[in-house]
């Protein structure tokens, strides 16, 4: 049976609308979620103009109303984190260890923003009668939303702040991966970091965890530096 679903809808030509999608029940490996709290990030704004149709967002957290029946890492009931970097774990970097850039279902490395084998089944979400796909293969500016179980993230801790948990798989991760992985940041470094927004704030919070000596944070608006001490 169908579930609809309120969601934004990018239309492709800049704009973008609150719609009633319609999604179907998971297949065997899928995983129905009903969104708690999504994030925005500047690609979203870039989604309004991919030229087609997507369900907007890749950032969220929330709570898993429906499983597939081969899924075994989740039920309902489960809160969850979103992840749109899900691995194959055939291909050479998934075999390498780098999961997190799958050369098949990475819509950065594979797809640029279009449909990757790590989509739930393209057609099960539909707009105004016709599939749509969603944004990074999660779609999380939704009221619910359909993955594949490998784009969920089970979280036990209790009373989650769900606002805080959904920018965890991409705002969070980019600041800190650029942090320990691209610059792979000595204790005892000096840093310089240009914006203090959701990115910035999380190198910065990154660089403290490597142990940085002195963390420059600039930033024209005075709001963000504030944040940022």
């Amino acid at each position: 049976m169908s579930k609809l679903s309120k969601s934004a809808v990018a239309k492709g030509d800049g704009t973008f609308s609150i719609c009633e999608v319609s999604i179907s029940d998971p297949e065997p490996d899928e995983v129905l979620v009903k969104m708690k709290a999504a994030g925005l990030c500047h690609t979203d704004y870039d989604s309004l103009s991919w030229g087609k149709p997507i369900v907007m967002g890749h950032e969220g957290a929330g709570v898993v109303e429906q499983v597939g029946a081969a899924v075994t890492s989740v039920k309902p009931g489960d809160q969850v984190i979103l992840n749109w970097a899900t691995p194959c774990m055939h291909c050479f970097q998934c075999q390498e260890g780098n999961q997190h850039i799958c050369e098949n279902n990475s819509p950065v490395v594979a797809g640029g923003n279009g449909h990757t084998p790590g989509q739930a089944t393209l057609g099960s979400t539909k707009w105004e009668g016709n599939p749509i796909e969603r944004s990074f293969n999660l779609g999380t500016l939704s009221e619910y939303t359909l993955v594949k179980e490998s784009a969920v993230v089970k979280v036990e801790e209790s009373n989650l702040n769900f606002s805080a948990a959904s920018i965890i798989s991409c705002g969070v991760m980019t600041g800190y991966g650029s942090v320990v992985n691209a610059a792979k940041l000595k204790a005892g470094s000096s840093v310089v970091v240009l914006g203090c927004g959701g990115v910035g704030l999380n190198v910065i919070n990154a660089c403290q965890i490597a142990g940085a000596s002195r963390i420059i944070a600039v930033d024209i608006n005075p709001v963000k530096l504030e944040m940022a001490k």
